[in-house]
């Protein structure tokens, strides 16, 4: 579900960090404890009384898959760090903080440990697997990334969620779930133990990170609670910034840094009670005069008082908001993947995804953009090349899988003057059932180009109501859409959307219609058999939009799936259950079809369900009606 994240870049930051480094030390003096905040900070992490939200931020979303579908600086679906090429565009503050993780001087200063190594549970076919904590290390994925955009100096977005105890205003109470903050950089980092019950050490390490916000984007907007509702990006709005500190300080003071004396490595003096070697690598680590640190330490106001002086680069800003919609591009074109993600409303600064086919809706304040595009026609996608090896043409199937290959067989079309098509059986072993591959030449292709086509128009203008339904089971917070956009019409199916995505046949759209009378008369024509089909399915996919592995398992289902795929070509894949594969065994594709536009491909026995998945994977633009029987009384 991540798979965007390869196509981002981060902007070129304007200077590195040997640029700013080497400013001339100040005199000491120059740190007294009066130019700061004090930071008199408890030793826990605490909940503090939230006041009211009393206007909205200026993005925010209420599922985690809104902030990864419309915002590029976040799209990491489960961890708290989104890296990209080895650094961070952004990092969620979220609940379990550890010790002396803090949010001070109004927010413009934030202490956070790095993601990774803590206590989890693994869910691998089935079976859960706990995993304890373990010591965070330099070369763990997140902690290097941190540690790149340290050294770099690239400003990074910290996101906050409703779970995050020490952000001063209640999120919950205005149904926000993650907020956007800004821009901040890694000032500061180091190496603590942390008491774990779970190592068998007691105790962990983990890595600290100080953020600071970047000057140059405005004031936090949870400093500015008035009633201006707009929405814009902070580093548009030429606020007046606050007040400076008093001394502006180097980075690395050296009266703040002491070389260890086992590591030889220089260490800042964090704590206010004592000076200590925070190089995990090292027999010093965390000790003084011979014993562990106390549980109980303060920062040193003077460490934090430090600062980095550079605002944030002129290349940062304005790129914080997503940009903006564009509702009828010059081409026509609206199936491509930008098409396929969020957006952010202007009006309410929420994050939502794109849930309907023909236009977007904000779901809070319910602003909507209409989408205009212009009707793809089928031949236009034929073309696309076939992500597979030279090996096969239209199948392929793995030689330990017990699934028999039948010769082809040709039959005659119904209606098309002599036209012929020709039908491919694989016979699955063990009775459990047969696949069929149907297929027909182009030149008897124009009923497909129709249905394709009528598909489209009656997407576009609303009378075919094409959705993205929420999934049932997943463990993100929030709904989590299915990744493509689907009708049902007759029967109810229930996995997907259930009756609030079901039309009865007699208010179904005419394309629906149109594709299960071509469906049945391909079977009709190819298998000589006649099946009677009182469900359709229909489901578009734009570009590298997929359905995942699965199985037609609905309560009531008759023995015959049949699908008819229109559009660009794909990739159908079939793989055992797990339930029925070794755990030391990989799940892999027993058998892969190519489904090119006009096919029909049937699945025939109940077995094909009960002992396989399977996924369809497009490779462009696709539209897909799947038939079933399903029993009346099913519900």
């Amino acid at each position: 579900m991540e798979e965007e994240s390869e196509r981002l870049r981060l902007l070129d930051s304007a200077d590195t960090l040997e640029n700013w480094l080497n400013l001339r030390a100040h005199d000491e003096t120059r740190h007294e404890s009066h130019e700061m905040p004090v930071l008199n900070l408890p030793t826990e992490p605490h909940i503090i009384s939230k006041a009211p939200l009393e206007r909205l931020p200026p993005i925010w979303a209420q599922s985690r898959q809104e902030v990864c579908e419309s915002f590029e600086w976040f799209r990491s679906y489960q961890g708290g760090v989104y890296q990209n090429d080895g650094t961070v565009k952004g990092y969620l503050l979220s609940g379990f903080p550890a010790q002396r993780d803090c949010f001070e001087c109004g927010g413009k200063l934030i202490v956070s440990h790095g993601g990774g190594k803590a206590d989890s549970s693994r869910i691998q076919r089935g079976h859960v697997t706990n995993i304890t904590a373990d010591d965070q290390r330099l070369d763990d994925l997140s902690v290097r990334a941190l540690m790149n955009n340290y050294r770099t100096g690239q400003p990074i977005v910290l996101l906050i969620d409703d779970k995050y105890g020490p952000f001063p205003f209640d999120l919950v109470g205005r149904n926000v779930y993650m907020a956007v903050l800004g821009f901040y950089r890694i000032i500061h980092t180091w190496a603590e133990y942390q008491p774990s019950n779970s190592n068998t050490n007691g105790r962990v390490v983990r890595y600290k990170f100080a953020f600071q916000w970047c000057e140059g984007q405005g004031e936090p907007w949870w400093l500015n609670q008035s009633n201006d509702s707009s929405v814009s990006d902070p580093a548009e709005k030429r606020v007046k910034a606050g007040p400076k500190p008093a001394a502006m300080s180097p980075l690395k003071p050296a009266h703040l840094y002491n070389e260890c004396a086992g590591c030889l490595q220089s260490s800042p003096h964090v704590f206010r009670q004592t000076w200590a070697c925070l190089n995990p690598g090292c027999h010093f680590f965390w000790m003084t005069h011979g014993a562990l640190l106390p549980s109980q330490l303060n920062y040193n106001p003077e460490f934090l008082s430090v600062i980095d002086p550079r605002p944030l680069p002129f290349s940062y800003r304005g790129t914080l908001l997503p940009t903006k919609l564009v509702l009828n591009p010059s081409d026509g074109v609206t199936t491509t993947y930008a098409y396929s993600r969020g957006w952010h409303c202007r009006k309410c600064g929420r994050l939502s995804c794109r849930s309907a086919w023909e236009h977007y809706k904000c779901p809070s304040c319910q602003d909507t953009h209409k989408i205009i595009g212009n009707i793809r026609p089928a031949k236009g996608l034929l073309s696309f090349p076939v992500p597979v090896s030279g090996k096969f043409l239209d199948s392929v199937v793995d030689d330990h899988s017990g699934i028999k290959r039948l010769p082809t067989t040709m039959f005659y079309l119904e209606d098309a003057r002599g036209a012929t098509g020709r039908c491919q059986t694989f016979v699955l072993p063990e009775g459990k059932g047969s696949i069929h591959l149907i297929q027909t030449s182009r030149l008897a292709g124009a009923e497909a180009d129709r249905i394709f086509e009528a598909y489209q128009q009656q997407a576009f203008d609303g009378t075919l109501l094409f959705r993205r339904w929420p999934l049932r089971n997943h463990k993100l917070r929030g709904p989590l859409l299915t990744n493509y956009f689907s009708q049902n019409s007759g029967e109810t199916y229930h996995y997907v959307g259930g009756t609030d995505n079901t039309v009865p046949f007699d208010r179904a759209p005419g394309a629906v219609i149109q594709a299960r009378e071509l469906i049945q008369k391909r079977i009709r024509e190819a298998l000589a058999v006649r099946y009677e089909f009182n469900e359709v399915l229909s489901a578009a996919y734009m570009e590298q939009q997929k359905m995942a592995f699965h199985s037609d398992s609905e309560r009531g289902l008759g023995p015959v799936v049949a699908g008819l795929s229109m559009g660009s070509p794909a990739l159908m894949h079939f793989r055992s259950l797990s339930k029925y594969v070794p755990r030391d065994q990989q799940l892999t594709s027993i058998l892969t079809v190519v489904l090119r536009h006009g096919d029909v491909l049937v699945m025939e026995g109940a077995g094909v369900q009960d002992f396989y998945q399977h996924t369809v994977v497009p490779c462009n633009f696709r539209i897909a009606a799947t038939a079933r029987w399903i029993s009346p009384s099913h519900t």
